[in-house]
């Protein structure tokens, strides 16, 4: 890093900030201002966060989760204890084998999965571009290994040709999918956040077995499809269908017999 960098670094605000407030990086803030505009972390909250080095978002977190919460931390680096017994640290790759399967062991359900993971950086942007956006696919998979139905998921991808697809996957298991840009994040940055909130275990798109246990007033049928409600349009009690999702809303999803 050159001593222009390391200059226009201390001048930053958010930076002289974390150092005031005792925040291990500038990065706080972005969580925090994320969180009290979309409510992804909540007191109780067990979290799974991805690239906690050197453990920012993993103060702010925990800050919010309290004593009754759980917070478990992969990165490559070593990550420093932060001193509570409900904040785990993992060194490792969270997209190995071996590392998924200590997160099954450690916190097999969670409400939220984070992730400020960015990749190594080589100077092409296209490369950089298309490996933070595999980043986020892979903590778009562990969210759906490890979410509760209504959970959510927070991600920084940097901006670029590929990103439309990533919020269309997202769009798939979700709710409420948003690209968004905190005020703490610098303006020159390329970075945005991807805010992804109401999981479902089901998929948009895809095709499932079903059995319509009732009826609606509006004459849909209803049926459960791992754990999640389903309303099915032209579906009679006591049928067994084949349907595909077309719709996922607040509480609920709506298919359509194939």
């Amino acid at each position: 890093m050159g001593k222009r960098w390391l200059k226009d670094r201390k001048r930053d605000y958010y930076y002289r900030k974390a150092k005031q407030e005792n925040y291990r990086s500038r990065a706080a803030y972005k969580l925090i201002q994320l969180n009290r505009r979309f409510k992804i972390i909540k007191p109780g909250y067990r979290v799974l966060e991805l690239g906690c080095a050197p453990g920012g978002w993993t103060q702010v977190v925990r800050s919010i989760v309290g004593d009754s919460g759980f917070v478990v931390g992969v990165d490559l680096q070593s990550t420093e204890p932060l001193g509570y017994e409900n904040v785990v640290f993992i060194r490792g790759d969270f997209t190995s084998s071996e590392v998924r399967d200590r997160l099954k062991q450690l916190i097999p359900r969670c409400e939220a999965v984070i992730s400020d993971a960015s990749p190594a950086i080589s100077g092409v942007w296209s490369v950089d571009h298309a490996r933070s956006v595999e980043l986020c696919e892979n903590a778009l998979s562990l969210a759906e290994e490890h979410l509760e139905q209504g959970g959510a998921l927070l991600v920084k991808v940097f901006q670029g040709d590929l990103t439309q697809e990533l919020v269309s996957r997202a769009k798939k298991s979700f709710s409420f999918v948003k690209l968004t840009k905190p005020k703490a994040s610098r303006s020159e940055s390329a970075e945005v956040y991807l805010i992804a909130k109401g999981f479902f275990p089901v998929k948009k798109g895809e095709i499932y077995e079903a059995n319509v246990a009732d009826v609606s007033r509006r004459g849909d049928g209803i049926a459960y499809i791992n754990g999640v409600k389903v309303f099915i349009k032209g579906a009679a009690r006591g049928e067994r269908v084949r349907v595909r999702i077309t719709a996922l809303k607040k509480g609920y999803a709506e298919a359509e017999v194939c």
